[in-house]
């Protein structure tokens, strides 16, 4: 399968009448001098308000020549929004943009150039930063990476830290802003890829997931995920979002995609095989549950809880939701774990074809 060399833009959006045009200008502010093409997809992912046709009239008001295309996903849920997105999509690289983000005007060049100059990146993103409806609470700087705001970070050699401009290794990104190989996306499908997550459903479900899932499979695919600085965002937060009660929602959200997520890091780098015994899983809970009664009986946690360190306390809390969403889940982690396997199988099977395919796509 071949695409079009340029960059589809994807807008998959709930109910975002008071802030599409907003994004909308932001892409109309893009650098095309380089003469490069480019789209903009919106999914109405079962809006109940006129977020497509303010869309729609804005677009024409702007008088672009990027053109805007507008399909309707009546099934709730990102993942659903995202897939069709991308089986619209002409062109061979993708930019998933929220309808919160706000990019900066050079951000179409830097990515396409950056995919571009390196066939082996398959996705990559940078740091966000935050705008605000209202003067943003106390906390939010504690929080902001539970809402994709700040430098990206992750695991390097046993450290948590900002990632390095290049290959993050075995590490994942945000979706906000992503740049995706369009090729990825239907190499997945004619292998009969079925995502473990249906993704948020506007404010109602903010269980996630989505955005690793589909960098484990790039890498699957033998894509690196790269990181770069120079992308540059903002990502703006509405009031509703700054009140505690979403805030919290938003931390712990991460809870329920645990088991999924680590089916994939497991196949990937992992014994996939020892998964499938559901012993010993419930092994790997009771050595989690000791973690969490060891750090809860040091002196670090008790001052935290005299002083009500809210970060340390909902770690805490974080970790034992996490244990107990693993033995929720217990009866379907074997089957995460066979899909994830099984997919890999396909991938292994395929790898010739799908090397075939990445050359046809960058011809």
């Amino acid at each position: 399968m071949s695409f079009l060399n340029g960059v589809s833009f994807l807008i998959c959006t709930y109910n975002s009448a008071s802030r599409i045009t907003e994004t909308l200008r932001h892409l109309a502010e893009q650098e095309l001098s380089a003469g490069i093409k480019c789209e903009i997809i919106l999914v109405d992912n079962a809006c109940t308000d006129d977020t497509a046709l303010i869309a729609e009239n804005y677009w024409k008001q702007s008088d672009r020549a990027m053109p805007l295309r507008i399909f309707r996903e009546q099934r709730p849920g990102k993942n659903f929004a995202v897939e069709l997105a991308f089986q619209k999509a002409q062109y061979c690289y993708a930019c998933i943009v929220d309808d919160d983000n706000r990019l900066n005007n050079d951000y179409l060049r830097i990515g396409y150039h950056l995919l571009e100059s390196n066939a082996k990146i398959g996705i990559i993103g940078g740091p966000n930063a935050a705008s605000f409806d209202i003067v943003p609470p106390s906390w939010f700087p504690a929080y902001q990476h539970c809402y994709a705001v700040g430098e990206q970070k992750g695991y390097n050699n046993g450290r948590f830290e900002v990632f390095a401009d290049g290959n993050i290794g075995r590490n994942a990104l945000w979706g906000a802003g992503m740049f995706v190989r369009t090729i990825i996306w239907h190499q997945l499908y004619s292998l009969g890829f079925k995502s473990l997550f249906i993704g948020r459903q506007g404010s109602k479900n903010l269980t996630a997931g989505e955005d690793d899932e589909l960098c484990y499979v790039a890498q699957m695919l033998g894509y690196e995920i790269w990181y770069s600085s120079k992308l540059y965002l903002i990502h703006h937060m509405t009031a509703v979002r700054l009140t505690k009660s979403y805030r919290n929602r938003l931390f712990y959200s991460s809870v329920w995609s645990q088991t999924r997520i680590f089916a994939y890091i497991n196949t990937l780098w992992g014994n996939p095989i020892k998964y499938l015994s559901i012993s010993n899983h419930l092994k790997d809970t009771a050595y989690m549950i000791k973690g969490v009664l060891k750090r809860m009986i040091t002196l670090q946690y008790v001052k935290d809880l005299i002083k009500w360190n809210e970060v340390s306390i909902m770690n805490v809390n974080r970790d034992m939701l996490i244990i107990y969403a693993r033995i929720k889940d217990m009866k379907n982690v074997k089957n995460y774990y066979l899909d994830v396997m099984d997919l890999k199988k396909r991938i292994d099977k395929n790898a010739h074809n799908i090397i075939q395919s990445n050359i046809a796509d960058r011809m």
